[in-house]
């Protein structure tokens, strides 16, 4: 009979958790809906691209991840070249050690998930200094898949226009109908001008765009 990771596996797979986002005790699920200030905030790159691969793996360390390769089309905030490849924390299903032992440290519930194929926008953090592995901004709220001139993360978007302070003078009409948006779909075009804008402009770190009090 195969044998499962113990308590010790399940601590291991914990800590590393808390290692790859470098957050406090909130790494594997977040604890509150995400704006889009909170997405800017946390991110070193944005991009957009086409999912072109997915694999997983162990690496030297024993560290388990799932390998993402990206096609990118638009490098919104970083520089990237035509493909951009990162690893995340969790294998993508359980996989036979060898040795009579399965490694169930997958992809933690409430993290991104990818599909090859599929058109995103990726809101990622700066990479672990060591394990060298990545996660979207806050998680879930950090991927969007688009689809149908639409754009949606994998929390429904929940949240990602909420309490944001932004002069409306700022925005072009799209713009500010993509603000209204408090669930569900949100155009493409209008949230990825939005986002260009705050990038290029620096609306987060001006001030421009903020929490609301």
């Amino acid at each position: 009979m195969r044998r499962r990771l113990g308590p010790a596996g399940t601590c291991v797979a914990a800590l590393l958790c808390l290692v790859i986002t470098g957050a406090p005790a909130v790494a594997t699920t977040f604890q509150r809906e995400a704006n889009i200030v909170d997405l800017l905030q946390q991110s070193e790159l944005i991009l957009r691209g086409t999912v072109t691969n997915v694999t997983d793996g162990v690496d030297e360390r024993g560290i388990p991840y799932t390998e993402v390769t990206l096609s990118v089309h638009d490098a919104i905030k970083g520089d990237v070249g035509k493909e951009y490849t990162f690893r995340q924390f969790g294998l993508l299903q359980p996989r036979d050690m060898g040795n009579g032992k399965m490694n169930l440290m997958v992809t933690p519930a409430g993290w991104a998930t990818y599909r090859k194929g599929e058109d995103t926008i990726l809101f990622l953090r700066k990479k672990a200094a060591w394990t060298g592995l990545q996660t979207t901004a806050a998680l879930v709220h950090g991927k969007f898949k688009v689809s149908m001139a639409n754009a949606t993360n994998q929390a429904n978007n929940a949240g990602l226009f909420k309490n944001v302070k932004i002069s409306s003078a700022l925005l072009s009409n799209n713009e500010q109908r993509a603000l209204l948006t408090t669930t569900g779909p949100v155009n493409a075009n209008a949230f990825l001008s939005l986002v260009r804008q705050a990038v290029k402009n620096q609306w987060v770190e001006n001030g421009s765009m903020r929490h609301a009090q």
